[in-house]
């Protein structure tokens, strides 16, 4: 099973849903057995391009989304995945099955940390989008991946964070906004299940200079390594890929700060900031 066969059978149980059909339903449209249905569905099986597109038409798949589907079918069985970043499905798919998340980041507070004032600021600086709907989607579609931090606390989290990300001052001209995030690190920091670790910029050169990604383990798939961009997001599951990301945070929990040491670093970021507010 890989991100390809199960993005599929999500899809697809998805269509299912919306037609109120369950596998036996399913089985009997499609004179198949429900074990194949169910095998399918769950991503453990790749049906051939035939049965693929009758289970596409039954469902009244047409148009885009037909010539998607069948193209992830016939993609099964390459390890990894390559998509458009907007399209956090997949991401999401993943976190919400995760039972380990750890993520490193060298510039930005990373999304599921993130504050909305922060997102908002963030998505408008960078130029994500421009249109005022547009910026409020992408910061609701944020805000709603971190539900898993609430909802999931048997899930363990663990942030690595470049000094330098706490001190870029995002949101231009409102302070508030970066002491806002600030003070939600510290908070969160507390909480038994979240780790956050902080990279001091005295370290100099670190592991994961190379740039930012996240590792998603889970009991219900084969560990998967996410590294986003502006203009595509990557999926990377081939053992020796997932290997090489586990030295990184090795390398990582080498140089970071400790935990409470990294709290009291984010808090003193945080005091001095303020103080700096008062004294303007």
């Amino acid at each position: 099973m890989n991100i390809r066969s199960r993005q599929l059978g999500e899809r697809l149980l998805q269509r299912m849903a919306e037609q109120d059909w369950g596998v036996r339903e399913m089985s009997r449209k499609l004179e198949m057995s429900a074990q194949w249905v169910s095998s399918v569905t769950r991503g453990l099986h790749r049906p051939d391009p035939v049965h693929l597109a009758r289970f596409l038409t039954v469902l009244g798949i047409r148009g885009a989304e037909y010539r998607e589907l069948m193209a992830l079918g016939d993609e099964m069985r390459k390890p990894g995945l390559l998509e458009k970043p907007l399209q956090l499905r997949t991401l999401i798919w993943h976190e919400e099955r995760a039972t380990a998340i750890s993520q490193f980041h060298g510039c930005l507070v990373p999304g599921l940390l993130q504050t909305a004032d922060y997102a908002r600021s963030l998505i408008a600086e960078i130029g994500t989008a421009t249109e005022p709907d547009h910026i409020d989607e992408l910061v609701f579609a944020r805000m709603s991946r971190q539900v898993i931090l609430d909802k999931r606390p048997s899930v363990a989290f663990a942030f690595f964070l470049h000094e330098f990300v706490l001190r870029l001052p995002i949101g231009r001209g409102a302070p508030d906004v970066m002491r806002g995030q600030l003070a939600h690190l510290v908070r969160l920091a507390e909480r038994s299940h979240i780790s956050i670790r902080v990279v001091p910029a005295r370290s100099g050169g670190h592991p994961a200079l190379a740039g930012h990604f996240q590792l998603i383990e889970s009991a219900s798939f084969t560990p998967v390594v996410y590294i986003d961009s502006e203009v595509s997001s990557l999926f990377l599951e081939e053992p020796t890929d997932v290997a090489a990301y586990r030295r990184v945070l090795e390398g990582l929990d080498r140089v970071a700060l400790d935990r409470a040491e990294s709290r009291r670093c984010i808090a003193d970021l945080y005091s001095t900031g303020a103080r700096r507010d008062d004294l303007a």
